[in-house]
């Protein structure tokens, strides 16, 4: 017994030295990379004093996902442009965090990096702009909707009071709504076969991305969000009071003097072995909302 204990702590100090290594080269590389093609005034220049921290966490994130490291060393720049997207947007990569991912995917048989935002990054940047008074997506449960408006969006919905007996019950649908401090209301409500048609269309290759079978009622939430505040929200990527500018834009979409063009958008599979496009616009997360920087 105390030679396999012996023997598994030494193994394990063979692993870690041996990762060493491969830590301070990957260092290297991404140092020697930012220094020479000018990037680090970039990220310092978005970011300032959380520069050291957020590279950090890149390479936390590098070493931790061996598909993101093939990446780097076979498509760095699409690592690093990813990268550039989370700051510019000023959102944390650690996908624990559920705020922005930097996801490894196949283009052409190429490995390369995308930039995804997530659930509360959305949230987050429409926080910022000061502007909303309420904001939020919820599940409806089957016997909850009593009746849907889809012209008018009024919505009627009698919530199951006793939470355990709640989360037995199958999920019907989400609903998502939010009030900006001018008085402006949007209500959206999609069911579940809407939203798992939606992920159908939009899916790239054969089988459901790694996002929507890792944790499928959050990617539902998403969905929503997505279409609620990306179509007619506000989002900014500062922290700021509701300005001018913003209050204006806010009125437009009550007035519905507004773009209402419904550009589609896409989840990444980056199980597809297949040409997938790299966003290279910040905005195309959202493509119709009202941006402020």
């Amino acid at each position: 017994m105390a030679n396999n204990a012996i023997q598994k702590a030494a193994a394990a100090q063979n692993q870690a030295a041996a990762q060493e290594p491969a830590k301070q080269s990957l260092n290297a590389a991404i140092n020697s990379m930012l220094d020479r093609d000018g990037l680090r005034k970039r990220f310092d220049e978005l970011l300032g004093k959380r520069t050291p921290q957020f590279m950090s966490s890149l390479v936390s994130l590098l070493n931790a996902t061996p598909q993101l490291q093939e990446a780097f060393f076979k498509s760095p720049m699409t690592v690093i442009q990813s990268a550039l997207k989370a700051a510019t947007f000023d959102l944390p990569i650690d996908p624990n965090l559920g705020f922005a991912y930097i996801v490894p995917f196949k283009n052409k048989g190429t490995p390369e990096a995308t930039f995804i935002m997530g659930y509360k990054g959305m949230q987050q940047l429409a926080l910022r702009t000061g502007a909303y008074k309420t904001l939020n997506v919820i599940d409806i449960r089957e016997g909850e909707l009593k009746k849907y408006n889809r012209l008018t969006e009024d919505i009627e919905i009698e919530f199951i009071d006793d939470e355990i007996e709640r989360e037995k019950t199958p999920i019907l649908g989400y609903v998502g709504y939010f009030r900006l401090i001018n008085g402006t209301e949007k209500t959206i409500y999609m069911s579940l076969s809407q939203i798992k048609a939606h992920e159908q269309k939009h899916r790239k290759g054969e089988y459901m991305g790694k996002g929507w079978r890792d944790d499928f009622e959050a990617m539902c939430a998403k969905t929503v969000m997505r279409r609620l505040i990306g179509k007619w929200g506000l989002m900014s990527i500062n922290y700021q009071q509701a300005d001018a500018q913003t209050v204006a834009a806010a009125e437009a979409i009550a007035s519905g003097n507004f773009d209402d063009d419904d550009d589609a958008d896409f989840e990444i599979n980056p199980d597809a072995d297949a040409a997938v496009p790299v966003d290279t616009d910040p905005a195309d997360d959202a493509p119709d909302a009202q941006m402020t920087i």
